[in-house]
């Protein structure tokens, strides 16, 4: 070894060690609990009963619905394993699938103007993944690295419409926005609705917000929200964002690895946010929508953000959470997630979540089912009863 890589070699671990240092004063609240990759058999809760969900196609009762969740698809592969099973669940039926994109859309950066060809490429591979009806949520990623302001979530929510896909909630602002996925049936089936909303607004400095009539702070939202919960509170409800309540991955509090600690330790200092759930500006934003919730709890709180795939007991805000940000194989890489209070299953492996309204001689019946990346057929699945 030559005394310039010596020399090197030691500035290298001078530097990790400051990093390692300063990651681990920037982020004490860390969870402990054993790591869930793709290389090992997931977590799953003891107590759980999984049910026999419809798979593909029902064999019993007629699919009213089927809802794909897919979260942080924005770095396909050439050829995506997740885009690939997306396909085959979105074409089984498409006439009766939506595909909910929960955000992180399109990495590191959202759409530049500078890098608009990639960036265009990796959308369109989304919206030409399933010839179901497609909603697209922001998520940080699609904001811009640090916050930009709107100009480039409001770039790509122009590309994916121009492309024949939703984008919600629109122009920068953090909804909430309701959209009706499946009518109610004529022989009393409910209907199937989403609501969806994006709390990025309130990560960017207060100068670069975008103006959004009626809702202004976290609290206006959580007053939308209160009030679009009760008005469809008959239906099957979802209410869908990027961030999630509660994860048991890195935006939890989880390990990322001695380095990427490092790397993200020294983030937070520069920009004193990573957007992670035990952060006290995440809490104060998410209260008062955990507190609409309470009010009606939906059938489901969905999100994304970590890379990762978990389903947990929903408590007093919905009957399910659930974490589906496996949508891109490069950013699952190993995993990192534990099992915390609540979690039913988590899994640190490529893939999303589908949820499916059947109907059957008995009544609709809501399944939960977790797909990942080389399984035919569903991990996980659990049934639920109209909250």
């Amino acid at each position: 070894m030559t005394i310039q890589s010596m020399k090197c070699l030691l500035q290298f671990g001078l530097a990790l060690a400051t990093l390692s240092t300063l990651g681990c004063a920037a982020l004490p609240d860390r969870l402990e609990g054993k790591n869930y990759p793709a290389s090992e058999p997931p977590f799953i809760a003891p107590q759980v009963t999984q049910a026999q969900g419809p798979g593909l196609q029902p064999a019993t009762g007629v699919l009213r619905h089927r809802l794909l969740l897919v979260g942080d698809a924005g770095v396909p592969r050439e050829s995506e394993p997740v885009l690939e099973a997306v396909r085959r669940w979105g074409d089984a039926q498409p006439e009766r699938t939506t595909v909910l994109y929960l955000g992180d859309n399109l990495y590191p950066a959202g759409l530049e103007a500078d890098d608009r060809e990639r960036g265009e490429a990796v959308l369109r591979a989304q919206v030409e993944a399933t010839t179901a009806r497609k909603i697209f949520l922001p998520g940080n990623h699609d904001w811009g690295f640090p916050h930009q302001g709107p100009s480039r979530v409001v770039a790509q929510q122009r590309f994916i419409e121009a492309n024949g896909a939703e984008f919600v909630p629109r122009e920068g602002c953090p909804g909430p926005s309701y959209r009706q996925l499946a009518a109610p049936h004529e022989d009393g089936g409910r209907a199937l609705g989403a609501i969806l909303i994006d709390i990025d607004p309130w990560f960017v400095d207060a100068s670069l917000r975008p103006t959004c009539p009626g809702v202004s702070t976290p609290a206006d939202l959580g007053r939308a929200l209160s009030a679009l919960l009760a008005e469809h509170s008959e239906e099957w409800l979802v209410v869908a964002a990027h961030h999630p309540l509660r994860t048991g991955g890195p935006h939890g509090g989880f390990s990322r690895g001695m380095i990427a600690d490092a790397v993200t330790g020294t983030i937070f200092l520069i920009y004193g946010s990573l957007q992670d759930s035990y952060e006290e500006g995440y809490r104060a934003i998410m209260r008062p929508i955990e507190a609409a919730l309470t009010k009606s709890p939906p059938l489901l709180f969905a999100a994304g953000h970590d890379h990762n795939l978990q389903v947990l007991e929903g408590g007093p805000h919905a009957t399910w959470l659930a974490v589906s940000g496996a949508g891109a194989t490069e950013r699952v890489r190993s995993g990192y997630v534990t099992s915390i209070e609540g979690t039913l299953f988590a899994h640190g492996h490529p893939g999303f979540m589908v949820l499916d309204i059947v109907q059957t001689a008995d009544g609709d019946r809501a399944f939960l089912s977790v797909i990942e990346t080389g399984s035919e057929a569903p991990v996980f699945e659990l049934e639920a009863a109209h909250p």
